[in-house]
């Protein structure tokens, strides 16, 4: 948190903008093409994310992960049913969606199997490597039984920074597998996804070129006080097709007049908040220097508590330290971490 997203959440709260659409305040939504242009750019994402390029890719503000990774699930969802009912017109609907599949790692945060329950959409926690690590071959053949099963594999859930030690997936092969299958590939970086704008973490941007959505929190690694999840989607028409509504209340003069888009169907709610002054006025207060300075202090921070865990025979590693996390413990019975977290 800063004080100068602070300010942008003061203000928009006194401005009290429900900016579902352009009409409501254009300030509120052709801000937000900005600032997730910015934003993209900030990270070094791939040119089709952004708005200001031709095609259909762009980036939206949601409340958190838990929102983004269930928009990117429910219109994968979607554009399965659209898919198979134009290839399998033998299939009722009703059958369609009772053979839909997801998939994710073991070591992915709550909110990817929340997503499957509201979705009323298995998804499939599969095991990681030893090192923690979601790989291409594992999905693999997990797609390959469940298809010889009659199921329809929908998307794959990737996580780049996992709650539990911050490890990454193999994007890459991930996406190989994906592509081959049609799967929808999202990836969550939640947390990992701020070292993006590093180029020492230039690493972790690989095969990001490739995926059809990803979502970070501003709220986690980069000053913006909570709630502020920046979600990316290669092609938005996939996500606005399936959640077009339109009634009469909503439509005004200018529509088709612009290329500024309406948020409303790139979300689950219809009202939305005006989160992005606060992450203009942080951007044009702090700067990009400054928003890397504050994420290489954290990472400096955790390499000198990792020293120090090192040399303090008490305690072990259990991961390697990634970013700003180090996973530590009292050698050991468990009770004796557990006592000690308790006292922290």
């Amino acid at each position: 948190i800063s004080y100068p997203s602070l300010v942008g959440e003061f203000l928009a709260s006194g401005f009290g903008i429900v900016g579902f659409s352009w009409i409501c305040s254009p300030a509120c939504t052709e801000l937000e093409v900005v600032v997730m242009d910015w934003l993209a750019k900030f990270l070094q994402l791939p040119e089709h994310f952004l708005h200001e390029n031709d095609g259909p890719g762009g980036g939206v503000l949601q409340g958190s992960a838990s929102e983004a990774v269930l928009v990117a699930v429910l219109a994968a969802r979607e554009q399965a049913v659209r898919r198979e009912r134009e290839c399998r017109p033998e299939l009722s609907e009703s059958e369609i969606r009772g053979k839909l599949i997801a998939y994710s790692s073991d070591q992915s945060n709550s909110c990817i199997e929340k997503a499957g329950v509201l979705a009323a959409m298995p998804i499939k926690l599969l095991p990681a490597g030893e090192d923690l690590v979601l790989r291409g071959a594992t999905l693999k053949e997990e797609i390959e039984k469940d298809v010889a099963a009659g199921l329809i594999p929908v998307i794959c859930i990737a996580t780049l920074g996992t709650t539990g030690t911050c490890a990454y997936d193999d994007i890459e092969s991930l996406a190989s597998i994906c592509e081959q299958h049609q799967v929808w590939l999202h990836v969550d970086a939640a947390y990992a996804g701020g070292a993006f704008a590093l180029d020492e973490c230039a690493e972790l941007r690989r095969g990001l070129d490739r995926v059809d959505s990803l979502n970070f929190n501003l709220h986690k690694f980069m000053l913006v006080n909570f709630d502020c999840a920046a979600m990316w989607i290669r092609d938005a028409n996939k996500v606005v097709d399936s959640f077009n509504v339109d009634r009469i209340y909503l439509k005004h003069k200018h529509e088709g007049q612009t290329q500024i888009p309406d948020f409303r169907h790139w979300q689950i709610p219809l009202g939305r908040r005006f989160r992005a002054l606060k992450v203009w006025i942080t951007f044009r207060t702090l700067g990009a220097e400054g928003l890397r300075a504050h994420m290489r202090k954290h990472i400096d921070l955790a390499i000198q508590f990792e020293k120090a865990v090192k040399a303090d025979k008490r305690f072990e590693l259990v991961a390697p330290r990634a970013l700003g996390l180090v996973c530590f413990r009292a050698k050991g019975d468990n009770e004796i971490t557990a006592q000690l977290l308790q006292r922290l």
